[in-house]
């Protein structure tokens, strides 16, 4: 057999709680909130030091490619929302010029505010664990506290809605970036489980949705994740994510099946292996 490497949209990514801790709960009794990472400084600081090369060497054994956003690839990726990452320096900055300073601890304080929060990936994932665990060093160099915790899918699903969430997604549906970035879809299911909301992505992303074409929505996608001025849900804008890796799809293959033309894959979900089995074929006598 052989190994077979397919590039995917199939991302990982920290999902930041973006509102703060008002008491408030969900309609099953979930808090809702983080006063840390509701904090934009927080959220961009940590998108700029993380070193996304170094997972993909670390936790993929190189299968995989940094991701800067959830749409890696697709023709309606904005390539300019692409940063200069590993840069602790920038991400200094950014936590200085918002307020935070080293407490006698060395960890980061804002009006009697510790940066510190709870990072949780899904315990039966050692993928996820692995980019849990090489992630954390690169975020407590910042003076943020990160308490990493592997936890049940049904502890997740209670606790994604106040604390950071190591979750992937990728699809070949632009639509995806609506509902993990609308404030319609806030708290709706697993989509926008931080609860972010901004009224200029909104507006974009309703632009979008109400093109007669595909080439004009895909303007506005791309405006979504960054519009060149001072908008978009990735890092130089509004962050609502860090997003870190893009998973390759590794199959090993029989050395005599050929399994024809490949394409970008998306998130494992609904998406077999022999999706396009009508084009596979035995090169060797049988």
């Amino acid at each position: 057999m052989r190994l077979v490497t397919i590039t995917s949209v199939d991302n990982r990514g920290l999902m930041f709680p973006y509102v703060k801790d008002e008491g408030k709960k969900t309609k099953d009794g979930n808090p809702i909130g983080n006063n840390v990472t509701s904090d934009k400084a927080i959220r961009q600081a940590i998108n700029f030091a993380i070193d996304r090369q170094a997972l993909v060497k670390g936790a993929l054994d190189g299968f995989g490619s940094p991701a800067f956003g959830p749409v890696s690839g697709t023709p309606w990726e904005q390539k300019d929302a692409s940063i200069q990452d590993n840069n602790v320096d920038t991400a200094n900055k950014i936590l200085m010029d918002g307020g935070w300073k080293k407490g006698s601890d060395g960890t980061l304080e804002k009006d009697g505010l510790k940066a510190a929060f709870t990072l949780i990936y899904p315990a039966s994932d050692a993928t996820r664990q692995a980019l849990a665990l090489g992630v954390e060093p690169m975020i407590k160099q910042l003076g943020i506290q990160v308490n990493v915790e592997g936890k049940s899918w049904d502890d997740i699903q209670k606790a994604m809605y106040s604390n950071v969430i190591l979750f992937g997604w990728g699809s070949h549906d632009q639509t995806e970036i609506y509902n993990l970035h609308h404030s319609k879809t806030r708290g709706q299911g697993w989509y926008n489980t931080g609860f972010y909301a901004n009224a200029a992505i909104d507006n974009y992303m309703d632009m979008a949705m109400g093109a007669s074409t595909e080439d004009e929505a895909n303007v506005f996608w791309k405006r979504a994740q960054w519009d060149m001025t001072k908008d978009g849900f990735t890092t130089k804008g509004d962050p609502a994510w860090a997003w870190m890796v893009n998973l390759d799809h590794t199959y090993y293959v029989h050395d005599c099946l050929d399994i024809g033309k490949s394409q970008v894959e998306p998130h494992g979900h609904g998406w077999p292996i022999t999706a396009n089995i009508t084009a596979w074929k035995w090169t060797c006598a049988q």
